[in-house]
């Protein structure tokens, strides 16, 4: 008997871990749907997304915020992916890039909704949207959330705690769907070159903490969470992708679990 063929729901499927996811589920010969605010992706609003590969794709224009804007493209859905999200909250262009935007230069109007973007916005509001639209939709299977470890021990505490809100409200209605929880720490690929070197910088630093006395030396201190893998963002979609296709795959998966059932064959 032939496996089922999934027909996937990706939230920001034109963005540097969206796109990877939507590719990956390709291959697998699943139906592949992708919604964010432009649509399909051109090369004035995403060049690093337009490829051959995504002409197996469904692209739609909608607002994640606003459920009228998509909701009736979740009939027939099996899954559903968030993967849309911000680091910092001033990044306004990296924002527009996973899963926003317009092919047209922003207007005043629009330039000034781009600056309200906020973490509760991009990393949890988006995300609780699609997630309680998808609870009404019958045959929305489960809903996985790239969330993320807490390994930046820089960054502003919310960054992570409206992730974890998002968590715990999939995890409340795992009736309903089941929840597949993603935290990476950081994510690098050759389609963003400059995150090889900083990849590089993690590896070195990994090995410094593990294998040296100066790892001795920072424990417990802020610096700790950072020794932590990076993970090839293929990997990382390569095990959404096949969480989904695993009904005994479900909740939280933290680094090492993604690299586990990212890199199965």
């Amino acid at each position: 008997m032939s496996a089922p063929v999934h027909r996937l729901f990706v939230v920001g499927g034109t963005g540097f871990i969206g796109q990877a996811i939507c590719h990956s589920a390709l291959a697998r010969g699943w139906e592949v749907l992708s919604l964010s605010r432009h649509g399909a992706p051109t090369r004035s609003t995403s060049p690093s997304s337009v490829s051959t590969a995504d002409t197996g794709i469904q692209w739609i224009k909608g607002d994640a915020l606003k459920p009228e804007t998509f909701q009736e493209h979740l009939v027939g859905c099996t899954a559903v992916v968030h993967s849309v999200g911000v680091l910092m909250e001033n990044s306004y262009k990296k924002f527009i890039n996973m899963g926003g935007g317009s092919s047209n230069p922003a207007t005043a109007h629009q330039q000034e909704q781009q600056q309200t973007i906020t973490y509760e916005m991009a990393n949890r509001d988006t995300a609780l949207s699609v997630a309680r639209a998808a609870r009404e939709v019958p045959g929305v299977e489960a809903f996985a959330y790239i969330s993320a470890s807490d390994v930046l021990p820089f960054l502003d505490s919310r960054y992570i705690s409206t992730k974890r809100q998002v968590e715990n409200d999939l995890i409340e209605h795992s009736d309903r769907m089941r929840p597949i929880i993603l935290r990476p720490g950081f994510i690098y690929s050759q389609a963003r070159p400059i995150t090889i070197p900083i990849a590089a910088g993690v590896r070195a630093f990994n090995a410094v903490f593990h294998r040296t006395p100066v790892g001795c030396l920072l424990k417990n201190t802020p610096l700790e969470k950072a020794a932590s893998p990076a993970l090839c963002r293929e990997v990382v979609a390569s095990a959404v992708v096949s969480a989904i296709g695993n009904k005994h795959i479900s909740g939280i998966l933290a680094i090492e679990d993604i690299e586990r059932i990212g890199n199965r064959v």
